[in-house]
């Protein structure tokens, strides 16, 4: 038996991080997005040993990697045995970038599990499994439009945005989110702004109000030598409504108006930055 699941990409239409908290993670608001940016995660019901395959080469230890973190969350919280399970996972959303890839494919990791082994489970049962794996892990199981609080695992669900195309770019560089957060706890870095208003324009679905609401602490501290601007002014030129970094970067990403804008943009940007993609909200 196997079980093949989409695992989306999400995009951060508004990131206020706020103190840091007495267990060391920040307080934060954000308004999420999943996006029709995906990876495919397959899980099939073997024998022998829990195996991972991903088309593109795992960096760290294969036990390290979120998708084998949440086999093992699964089977150890529900006192089940696998007898071996094969995980294979094509990928395109890139690494690094804030986009929330490998969330997404632990999230997916749950969800085909709990189909091959335990389909009456709850979506809140599953929820309180993927806080172990992350605080953005959940987002991916309810996926739409949610307002994120607390370290990010406290969802409300909000109207879903329809409207709109994104034009993400991922440049060649790479931040490293520890740092990042470094940088906002240094005095001074972060102005945290309301995320009011962006539900409000998220739940009139007005592309053009969402656009005017686009906000990113991370924005504040990104390196100095960053492709940041140069992508934001270039996404601009093309026509975009605004642009934005997702999550603690180093994408970025272009809110546009019409299929049309966004498509001819990604032809124009690709010669410059060949990592570029074309998403609608999901």
């Amino acid at each position: 038996m196997r079980c093949t699941e989409r695992a989306y990409a999400k995009i951060n239409l508004t990131l206020d991080v706020g103190a840091k908290r007495a267990d060391g993670y920040h307080e934060i608001t954000s308004v999420m997005q999943r996006i029709s940016l995906w990876d495919t995660v397959t899980v099939e019901r073997s024998t022998g040993c829990d195996s991972l395959l991903c088309s593109v080469p795992v960096t760290e230890d294969v036990n390290d990697n979120l998708c084998m973190k949440a086999l093992r969350v699964f089977f150890t919280e529900t006192a089940m045995e696998s007898g071996g399970v094969s995980i294979t996972l094509e990928k395109h959303i890139p690494t690094q970038a804030g986009l929330g890839g490998g969330s997404s494919d632990a999230a997916a990791v749950l969800l085909a599990l709990r189909t091959l082994y335990a389909p009456r489970m709850t979506d809140m049962r599953l929820e309180r499994l993927a806080e172990k794996l992350g605080s953005d892990v959940p987002f991916f199981i309810r996926g739409g439009t949610q307002l994120a609080a607390g370290r990010g695992e406290v969802l409300s669900p909000l109207p879903p945005l329809t409207d709109g195309w994104f034009v993400i770019v991922k440049p060649t560089e790479s931040f490293s989110t520890p740092a990042m957060y470094r940088r906002l706890d240094e005095p001074g870095s972060v102005l945290v702004r309301n995320s009011r208003y962006m539900q409000d324009a998220v739940a009139a679905n007005n592309v053009h109000a969402v656009a005017a609401e686009l906000h990113n602490s991370f924005e504040r501290v990104v390196p100095k030598d960053s492709s940041l601007r140069t992508i934001k002014d270039a996404l601009r030129a093309q026509g975009a409504l605004a642009s934005l970094l997702s999550g603690s970067g180093s994408a970025v990403f272009g809110l546009f108006d019409t299929e049309t804008a966004a498509r001819a943009a990604v032809e124009a940007l690709r010669p410059a930055w060949p990592e570029i993609f074309l998403a609608r909200p999901v």
